[in-house]
């Protein structure tokens, strides 16, 4: 017995649209090639569920000067270095840098801790952020009303690569207490999305067609 043939027997629900109320639960996908996409308004899973255009936006759209539902101030940021290198202002003021290399320094009799080939700018590309979860909690804090579940991840990104003209890259986001920040890499504060994304560099936001099939609404809020 399949896996989701035993999930319907448990629960009569499974596999048809949920009408979300108890926001506390919380839906796994049935296989690690299934990701779940919340959308703003439920007519906007047509185009998931029966093929059409579908807007890929850029990263720094996302980029709001505080964290609120899918805004973030960090946003398409890249801070890599072993040292904080905001910590080191106003002293030194460091933007948009790469390999940046500052060793055997003091400010005002103070030694500064080595920094050997950091890294510190901003990089835009486009992006589609999914979520590893069926949660009506997450779904309320990012303001949607619908969800569809995608059926196979890879697939997908191998349509849109092939559309682009690029290979993106795709992974689950890492969330981290400290200041370091890249596509897949963002503060421990973010980690309730339970992030999935495909990140591909792009100059402009992109629109793709998404083949029919590609997934299934399940939840709407």
């Amino acid at each position: 017995m399949g896996e989701a043939r035993r999930r319907a027997e448990r629960d009569p629900t499974f596999g048809q649209i949920r009408k979300i109320t108890d926001y506390d639960r919380e839906f796994a996908p049935d296989s690690p090639l299934e990701k779940f996409l919340y959308l703003t308004h439920i007519e906007w899973s047509n185009a998931w569920v029966e093929g059409g255009d579908v807007p890929i936006s850029l990263a720094s759209s996302y980029l709001g000067d505080t964290r609120d539902g899918i805004y973030t101030p960090d946003e398409n940021r890249i801070h890599d270095s072993p040292v904080d290198l905001t910590s080191l202002r106003p002293a030194i003021r460091v933007e948009n840098v790469k390999n940046f290399t500052f060793v055997g320094c003091t400010i005002n009799g103070q030694r500064v801790p080595d920094i050997v080939n950091a890294n510190y700018y901003l990089e835009d590309g486009i992006i589609l952020s999914f979520c590893n979860v069926l949660n009506g909690a997450i779904a309320r804090r990012l303001r949607k009303k619908a969800c569809v579940k995608i059926r196979n991840i890879q697939e997908l990104k191998a349509e849109i690569d092939r559309q682009i003209g690029k290979a993106g890259i795709i992974g689950d986001c890492r969330y981290t207490n400290d200041h370091q920040r890249n596509h897949f890499l963002k503060s421990s504060a973010d980690a309730w999305q339970k992030e999935h994304r495909i990140f591909w560099r792009e100059a402009e936001g992109r629109k793709v067609k998404i083949p029919a099939g590609t997934a299934t609404l399940v939840a709407t809020f």
